[in-house]
């Protein structure tokens, strides 16, 4: 009996070493994958516990990034070999949408101005209530943004008008929304133009022989250089078939933006450059130059392009002229050139463009609206062939859709993901900010 006693708890302790009843399974620990794609979360985690993806739409990371483990679950936690275990993945945003093969989404994240913006009580101080464009230019560790016609009136076209003012931001931090901290104001806290426009009667040239008169001024890019803040502006002479009489570039101290001045002979007229009504520069990292892309008023024009040393930046007579491939041309020869004979490095039609180097695709960016939609295009360099148009927002989702301004600190993990400023005069006029993320 003894012998049977003894044998017998000999099997039960050896059926205990081996794991038999379930009451001693191998535990695992669960290792950090947070902030991996899930793709490489399941490679680090070797099949040790397997990982059911739960989707939870966002703006705040990539998707497929895995945003955290399932509810009661941390890092470091001990859980059942091979048992399956809940993350929590970004998924692309409720009500985003591509447009293009190279685009992954493109979602909206929320007004910037308007009623229903965070800047609403700052603007509506500064007598800010409808407004448009909002081109972002880079100011040392802030933005200003350049806003065009302005109106007190909420959405509207309505009270005051200003032809045009600025903000300031140094948020960069876009997923959540872009929040201004000031708006360049008077001293009596009202928003001031960089130049106001006259605000002459919207007449036609066949209802008036004052080809000085002038609508509005309208920012169509900016740079800085040094300590010196440039912004080119159009004089809109008539709306209808949007006329302009010149594009001049002022300027001010990083210091004082309150105080703009013309830069004397930095300016190019209707009748000497047609297709330069609206400039937009931007600076080349890899050279000393500051390139121009030029298109005329209205949005049926070609673009063309121009370039200066930046030591030159306020003499128009060292700028060059891109006349054809592989083609400078320097002075008033080449602007002539281009009147005569424009050569398009992106073809009609463009208005309201925007440039950027984009380091994800190690390519420069064109953002512009073509027709009814917002598209961009790719090169290798400046001069460089364009890439076949791909579209990013359409008038069939935002009516009264015009504008798409980006810039290279508005990107985030290398420019995978780029924010663009958008305007619409439908059904409020207001601007808006919209992500894209890449594939």
């Amino acid at each position: 009996m003894r012998k049977l006693i003894i044998g017998g708890l000999s099997i039960v302790l050896m059926l205990s070493l081996m794991g038999c009843g379930g009451n001693n399974v191998n535990k695992v620990e669960t290792i950090d994958i947070i902030g991996l794609q899930i793709s490489d979360a399941r490679l680090l985690v070797n099949g040790e516990y397997l990982l059911n993806q739960v989707s939870l739409p966002t703006s705040e990371f990539l998707p497929g990034v895995v945003i955290s483990y399932g509810a009661g679950i941390s890092v470091g936690d001990l859980v059942e070999e091979g048992a399956q275990i809940d993350v929590v993945v970004a998924g692309n945003p409720e009500n985003s949408k591509s447009l293009s093969s190279m685009v992954e989404y493109t979602s909206e994240i929320g007004f910037i101005t308007g009623p229903d913006s965070p800047n609403f009580d700052l603007l509506k101080d500064a007598g800010v209530g409808g407004c448009d464009l909002g081109i972002p230019v880079q100011v040392g560790d802030e933005m200003i943004l350049l806003y065009g016609d302005t109106f007190s009136g909420v959405g509207s076209f309505s009270g005051l008008w200003f032809s045009n003012y600025m903000a300031r931001s140094s948020d960069y931090t876009l997923s959540d929304g872009l929040t201004f901290s000031s708006v360049v104001t008077n001293q009596s806290g009202m928003a001031l133009p960089f130049m106001q426009g006259q605000h002459n009667l919207n007449v036609s040239d066949e209802e008036s022989s004052d080809m000085t008169r002038e609508v509005t001024k309208i920012p169509t890019g900016g740079i800085t250089i040094g300590d010196t803040v440039y912004i080119f502006y159009m004089s809109v002479r008539y709306w209808v078939g949007w006329l302009v009489s010149y594009n001049q570039v002022v300027k001010a101290s990083v210091d004082d933006l309150t105080h703009f001045e013309e830069v004397s002979g930095l300016s190019w007229s209707e009748s000497e450059a047609p297709n330069f009504g609206q400039i937009y520069p931007v600076k080349d990292p890899n050279s000393d130059y500051i390139y121009l892309f030029s298109i005329p008023g209205g949005r049926s024009g070609g673009t063309v392009l121009s370039r200066v040393h930046e030591s030159n930046f306020e003499n128009r007579d060292e700028y060059e002229y891109y006349t054809a491939k592989n083609t400078w041309v320097k002075g008033n020869p080449g602007l002539q050139s281009l009147k005569n004979d424009p050569y398009y490095i992106i073809s009609p039609a463009c208005s309201e463009l925007s440039v950027m180097y984009n380091n994800y695709l190690d390519k420069w960016m064109v953002v512009y609206l073509k027709n009814s939609s917002i598209i961009f295009q790719t090169a290798d360099t400046l001069t460089s062939s364009w890439s076949t148009p791909e579209i990013l927002v359409s008038l069939s989702d935002y009516p009264g859709l015009y504008g798409g301004f980006v810039h290279q600190k508005y990107t985030e993990y290398d420019g995978k993901k780029f924010y663009m400023v958008i305007s619409r005069w439908l059904p409020i006029y207001q601007t808006e900010l919209i992500e894209v993320v890449l594939k």
